[in-house]
């Protein structure tokens, strides 16, 4: 749902219902207009079953759109442990190295961690994260290059050069998980088949002439609540159901505990 990213979840939410309730209500006075023009209309059953049949649609567009975004949310939570790993195992693999590049190696780690946990918190730093995450990229391959070019045939050096092309791979992979949205041309059907659902349900509803609003507010708010779990789980790091960064939060405060 990238086309609602400008605006906060609660807007989307409000907006979406005043929409929804809105074409219930021009699907009313389009019914009233229709049995006004032939008044033997209101005996078909034909209006009912449109509304079935599209109801039932919007439950099978509905379930496919969330199964795609949870898919989306848990392949993104299964990357942030497989960085915290990878992250972990360089600063392990850091004390191979000697002094000073062991300290350096293991501070440039530790930042690494502490700006991806805040930029996870905070939306508006993850610009600025993601240009200071690839300069300590290339600040540790530079010790990479160093300590190769005086012990550059140890085994013990190669393990720490695997675990920093790790580290290197798996921010490319996380990018990646976090771009993959829900198709922007997927997301309008949506959009477009709830408000079209909803002035079917009006004008079902204009069959005995009069509105039951209590009924038709009720069924907007579940209805929306349930779309909105589909824009919140499009969200990474927005709304209720975040990606959680436990992993690297444990990872941090490991390597607070270890003596560098």
């Amino acid at each position: 749902m990238v086309l609602l990213d400008r605006f906060p979840l609660w807007v989307v939410y409000i907006g979406t219902v005043v929409a929804v309730l809105l074409a219930a209500e021009i699907g009313f006075r389009i019914g009233l207009w229709a049995k006004r023009r032939d008044p033997a209309s209101k005996k078909s059953a034909m209006a009912g079953a449109v509304v079935g049949g599209m109801l039932g649609l919007m439950a099978f567009l509905l379930a496919f759109c969330i199964g795609i975004v949870i898919n989306q949310h848990n392949g993104r939570k299964a990357m942030v442990v497989t960085e915290a790993n990878s992250v972990g195992t360089a600063y392990l693999r850091a004390g191979f190295l000697t002094q000073p590049d062991k300290t350096r190696s293991r501070d440039l780690l530790k930042e690494y961690v502490e700006i991806r946990l805040a930029a996870a918190s905070d939306s508006s730093l993850i610009e600025s994260t993601l240009t200071r995450s690839e300069e300590i990229h290339t600040q540790l391959w530079s010790i990479v290059e160093q300590v190769a070019s005086s012990d550059g045939d140890s085994e013990l050096f190669a393990l720490f050069v695997e675990s920093i092309n790790d580290v290197i791979d798996v921010h490319s992979l996380r990018l990646a998980a976090i771009e993959q949205r829900l198709p922007k041309q997927l997301g309008i059907v949506l959009y477009a088949a709830t408000l079209l659902s909803f002035l079917l349900v009006g004008v079902a509803s204009s069959a005995d002439g009069e509105r039951n609003m209590m009924a038709i507010l009720l069924f907007a708010l579940a209805f929306v609540a349930v779309f909105m779990i589909i824009v919140d789980l499009d969200r990474p790091q927005e709304g209720l159901l975040t990606v959680s960064q436990t992993a690297l939060s444990d990872l941090l405060k490991q390597m607070s505990s270890v003596v560098p």
